[in-house]
């Protein structure tokens, strides 16, 4: 059986939401759930630490991109830090480096929002 621990935290004018473990078809709704409550209070400024996610599935990766043009339409972004080589090289494979805001640290991950 997976599991997924998620942890939120306010940063400045940002929400960083944590993930450790799998992000897969038996988790992918409890992010769901998350990022929706966030946007449900107003928080446009998603940063995701993926630094301790071990696995992502497809279903994971349809969560982040269904989350991404709302967040725009809004004036926001999501922003994701932290990936392993692993997990970047199935990002890389699926060309969505150029669709999605990718930062190594979650600290120059904050810094792609703006300031408050």
């Amino acid at each position: 059986m997976t599991f997924l621990d998620i942890a939120s935290e306010a940063r400045g004018n940002a929400w960083v939401i944590h993930l450790k473990g799998f992000l897969d078809v038996h988790t992918h709704d409890m992010l769901r759930e998350t990022i929706k409550e966030h946007l449900a209070h107003g928080r446009i400024f998603i940063l995701l630490d993926l630094e301790q996610l071990t696995y992502i599935g497809s279903s994971g990766i349809e969560v982040i991109l269904s989350t991404v043009q709302p967040l725009r339409d809004k004036g926001g972004d999501l922003v994701l830090t932290g990936m392993s080589s692993k997990i970047f090289k199935v990002f890389d494979l699926l060309g969505l480096p150029a669709l999605l805001t990718i930062r190594p640290t979650l600290d120059e991950g904050l810094q792609a929002f703006p300031k408050s």
